[in-house]
């Protein structure tokens, strides 16, 4: 059974997401012309943190969800100011995660690495209208953006399933993890051949990408 773990002090976790939007609200211009691309995760304890005990990371809830989501918001304006003062094609968005909202960025590119980010996910055709609704006094603001839609996927390949038991730490962990991948093999995953290695893509939610220019 999956532990949840409570979350405490909640004005610290708003000073650290006040905290996380001031360091990243500048973009670094000089890095992004050497390295042509740039991003901003949420850098955030606890939703950035690591399980090492199998409890579940918490997800972002109410007023810590508002304050992240304005962050976002603020992040992409501060950037989009800078990068228009470049004079050239950019590419800026915001990837917008749900129901994992700490795995939500924002993202920016230029130069040769302008369509970098055109194929990082997965996008059906049959595309779904963006939920501002949903999204309170933020609406009007994220109705500024466009927004695709897009799947928030995890993957494992063919070349993990065929890993042999010496790979693992224990017999019991071979057994366990060969059942893992059984299972959701059985759900009928979206599969990708076209590499010599098949990926398996698992749905875990939605990941909305905004873009303006």
């Amino acid at each position: 059974m999956i532990r949840h773990r409570k979350i405490r002090g909640g004005n610290r976790i708003l000073k650290s997401i006040e905290e996380w939007k001031n360091y990243n609200i500048e973009l670094d211009l000089d890095y992004l012309k050497s390295s042509k691309r740039n991003y901003c995760k949420i850098w955030v304890s606890p939703f950035a943190n690591i399980s090492i005990t199998g409890s579940n990371i918490p997800s972002p809830k109410l007023k810590h969800r508002q304050e992240i989501i304005k962050g976002l918001l603020d992040i992409y304006n501060h950037w989009e100011q800078q990068l228009n003062t470049l004079n050239k094609p950019y590419y800026l968005a915001i990837w917008l995660f749900e129901p994992r909202l700490k795995k939500s960025q924002v993202v920016c590119a230029i130069d040769e690495m302008v369509n970098f980010y055109d194929i990082t996910f997965y996008k059906p055709k049959d595309q779904h209208k963006f939920p501002s609704q949903n999204y309170g006094k933020f609406q009007e603001e994220l109705n500024t953006f466009n927004w695709a839609y897009a799947l928030d996927e995890d993957h494992f390949f063919q070349s993990d399933i065929d890993l042999e038991e010496d790979s693992y730490a224990s017999k019991q962990d071979y057994i366990g993890i060969q059942k893992w991948y059984n299972r959701k093999l059985k759900q009928g995953l979206r599969t990708d051949t076209s590499s010599k290695d098949t990926f398996y893509a698992i749905k875990m939610g939605t990941t909305w990408i905004g873009t303006k220019n």
